[in-house]
């Protein structure tokens, strides 16, 4: 069971930093690291990106990837745009010592990522299918999904059809990056 609560008619919503979100459509970026208590229990359903907009530091981006910082670095004024969903296909648990073997599968340095959470606690990496929208949708910002929560649950009027959507990674390209990603944390 999903500790991630969704009605029927609606869908969870991961909020993560806006150019993360923007990397991983990009297919840049396919695995995410966050703190266990960010995310509670198991996820075993599709959710979307939610891209969040507040506390982008440029300065935790690889010097390759800090275009993502730039291009997501304001709000768009006429709403969030909600562009992929994603699913958990593996899940990892890695010290901070161990970031450094994942570098290249996000757009964060390791001290980047090192200062977000607590050096002493273990980390949850996340490794994501990302598909893209075929209809994206620009929602409204409700007082619902603002604040620093890791989960919202979009509002029954958004409409995302889970059937209309596309990998942002063929199937060959993102078995090689699973692949790459557990030899990296063997």
């Amino acid at each position: 069971m999903s500790s991630i609560e969704s009605t029927s008619d609606s869908m969870p919503a991961l909020k993560e930093r806006a150019g993360v979100v923007n990397a991983m459509i990009d297919g840049a970026q396919t695995v995410l690291v966050r703190h266990p208590t960010l995310d509670p229990g198991e996820i075993d359903e599709s959710f979307a990106l939610y891209p969040a907009y507040s506390h982008q530091n440029p300065a935790r981006y690889q010097s390759e990837f800090e275009g993502y910082y730039h291009r997501a670095s304001a709000k768009p004024d006429a709403g969030v745009p909600i562009r992929a969903i994603a699913d958990v296909r593996e899940e990892y648990t890695v010290s901070s010592d161990e970031l450094a073997a994942l570098a290249r599968h996000y757009v964060y340095t390791p001290d980047g990522l090192r200062d977000k959470y607590d050096l002493d606690d273990e980390l949850r990496v996340l490794l994501l299918r990302v598909s893209e929208l075929e209809s994206p949708q620009l929602i409204e910002e409700r007082s619902s999904y603002r604040g620093c929560r890791a989960w919202i649950d979009l509002a029954k009027d958004v409409a995302i059809d889970r059937e209309s959507v596309t990998p942002v990674l063929d199937d060959a390209t993102f078995a090689e990056r699973k692949a790459a990603v557990r030899d990296a944390l063997e």
